[in-house]
């Protein structure tokens, strides 16, 4: 394990480029990867020796007798920690995870719970409550000796809540509505015990490091009112309200200025020398102008590629599917990856859980359409289902919420297999593989008036303490043995293979499935029904099946590549959700279904899955 340094450097200038310890290479294709996000203070204290695993056959035996407290709990910082993290590589392993995506683990402000870590106090430090800069490192290190790599979740858009307006009176205020023009002025530094005063005494005041405090570096233009774009000005304009205001209280960096761009482009360059991280994802890209993007992401880059990370992960978070194709750029000055987060979360949701035609999830990947040659290719977009925001659902909740059809947890396994069978960089949101069903429906009005701060219960602690799932206090939820968590990992496996089978997974193209069903002719099938699609890299093809119906079963034959698969051959089967926990994890070899010919020519095999059961086949 590399040393670093003990403390932070307090000025920016002072920091230090040169890399600590040994360089991990980077991966040859991101789409060789499976990622999985967490939140640090929500993942793991490293202590889930000292509680009991949550029995899911007896769900109400840890369940809050206080929901006040449990509602409280979610909205403050409940103990997760770097160390924490580490301490389950094993079980994230098991599980087929190849790469960590770590949400922001920067010093936050002491006298807010901002636990997300958005909201940064000190760019060049960690927050204490999740360890040190050492543990940072520790853990990559140790990933990397797995051969697992971690991405860190960036913020460069904005600040923390580290300085007060003043209004009208000259009182402070957190926020004020947007104006353009001219500049708000500012009240006082934001003391650690969160009061305005003048000057900044101690680290725990205002913001660091000191090159931050110069209020020039900030917009200072009030609170976002309108997060849209009026017809009438260009969406990529830096100048729109939405890339000028702050985010909330959140104080956004003036990146008009040059010098902020160059300052938090090494604030970020440092972190890859000291902690030897594989890739950013970046947060609120959207509220960045294209170009002010492609000169952070080159910055970036080019410090990456000089220390020998030549494909480091640029990821963008981007809210708008209009938006997102302006910061792509396949020839490596803008981001290598946009997060897929507007529309196909619910569209394949939607697919897995049989209440849409297939076609609207396939049809994402329609390359007759700019967005859907990216999404082919699968080097450019991160498939994701649930993740911390959810800004796709109105409602926000996880994929098994308000779910109890008798199949649920293999049902939520194969929403994730799809992810895992299709083209593009999968990412699975900490928790799904137990099944967590966290929604704003545990939010209860007559404890807590009001719509603020819901996002906390699709934040639920795995390792339990105050604020677990399912509204539980006391008790982890990391069991290897979860119906969801091995169907994940068996997939996962077939997936991550290095062999022609697993490189077809990763590297193929797709084709959606024709089937035919009770003597109906071929088609893409409607909702509820079994859903076909297949990944061919050269003569191998991957065959998926998916009962898309929850409470039946459901058959048909499904059409295969006729110039692979010649009349009276087999195809074996990889994995079926019903076989035993033995079979899962060592594939019987005798299983296989035979390919016959339609009068047509077609190629086709018979497949019969239960509800929401799912097969693949080679």
């Amino acid at each position: 394990m590399a040393k670093v340094e003990e403390f932070a450097p307090q000025y920016l200038s002072d920091a230090d480029l040169k890399p600590r310890g040994r360089i991990q290479l980077s991966p040859v294709s991101w789409r060789d990867q499976v990622l999985y996000q967490l939140l640090p203070d929500r993942f793991s204290d490293g202590n889930e020796s000292q509680r009991e695993l949550f029995d899911r056959t007896n769900p109400l035996r840890f369940q809050v007798k206080d929901k006040a407290s449990w509602m409280r709990a979610g909205k403050k910082f409940v103990g997760g920690t770097l160390k924490g993290i580490r301490s389950k590589l094993d079980y994230l392993q098991g599980l087929g995870v190849t790469t960590l995506w770590i949400n922001p683990p920067w010093k936050q402000r002491k006298d807010l719970e901002t636990y997300h870590g958005y909201g940064i106090q000190n760019f060049l430090d960690i927050d204490p409550r999740f360890g040190t800069l050492q543990d940072l490192r520790d853990l990559i290190d140790a990933a990397h000796d797995r051969l697992m790599y971690v991405i860190l979740d960036v913020i460069y858009n904005h600040s923390g809540n580290n300085w007060f307006y003043s209004d009208e009176s000259g009182n402070p205020r957190n926020t004020l509505s947007y104006r353009s023009w001219p500049h708000y002025p500012v009240h006082g530094w934001r003391s650690q015990t969160g009061e305005s005063i003048p000057e900044i005494t101690n680290p725990e005041d205002g913001v660091w490091p000191q090159e931050f405090q110069n209020l020039d570096w900030y917009t200072r233009a009030g609170e976002i009112g309108n997060w849209d774009v009026p017809p009438e000005q260009d969406p990529l304009s830096p100048h729109a309200e939405f890339r000028r205001g702050d985010f909330y209280d959140l104080k956004d960096l003036n990146l008009e200025n040059d010098q902020v761009i160059a300052a938090l482009a090494k604030v970020y360059q440092y972190w890859i020398a000291l902690s030897d991280c594989d890739g950013f994802r970046i947060d609120a890209v959207k509220h960045v102008s294209p170009e002010h993007s492609r000169k952070f992401c080159s910055a970036i880059r080019q410090y990456a590629q000089s220390i020998g990370k030549d494909n480091f992960l640029l990821a963008g978070e981007i809210t708008s599917e209009t938006m997102a194709e302006a910061y792509i750029d396949i020839i490596g000055r803008n981001l290598s990856s946009v997060l897929d987060i507007v529309s196909a979360p619910n569209a394949l949701t939607s697919m897995a859980k049989g209440l849409a035609h297939p076609n609207v999830f396939f049809d994402l990947y329609n390359e007759h359409q700019l967005a859907g040659k990216y999404r082919q290719i699968g080097l450019h977009h991160v498939s994701v289902l649930d993740d911390h925001d959810m800004i796709s659902r109105g409602w926000k909740q996880r994929f098994a919420a308000h779910n109890n059809i008798p199949n649920l947890y293999e049902q939520v396994a194969h929403v994730v297999g799809i992810q895992l069978t299709m083209p593009g960089i999968p990412c699975i949101y900490y928790g799904t593989e137990q099944a967590f069903d966290g929604n704003e429906g545990y939010h209860d009005d007559s404890v807590e008036p009001g719509h603020n701060g819901k996002d906390r219960y699709i934040r639920e602690a795995m390792f339990g303490g105050a604020f677990g799932a399912f509204q539980t206090a006391d008790c982890h939820f990391f069991n290897h043995e979860h119906p969801t968590y091995l169907r994940i990992a068996a997939i996962a496996r077939i997936r991550n293979s290095h062999d022609r089978i697993g490189k077809a997974l990763r590297r193929g193209n797709h084709y959606p499935r024709e089937t035919s069903f009770c003597g109906y002719p071929f088609s893409i099938p409607g909702p509820g029904e079994l859903v076909a699609w297949s990944q061919i890299l050269f003569n191998t093809e991957v065959l998926m099946a998916l009962n898309t119906h929850g409470l039946e079963d459901r058959g048909a034959e499904v059409t295969v590549d006729a110039s692979i698969h010649p009349q009276g051959s087999t195809m074996s089967f990889l994995y079926k959700s019903d076989w035993s926990e033995k079979n899962l994890h060592y594939p019987p070899d005798e299983q296989t279904v035979v390919v016959q010919y339609q009068d047509d020519g077609r190629a086709t095999v018979r497949i019969d899955l239960p509800p929401s059961g799912m097969a693949i086949l080679v």
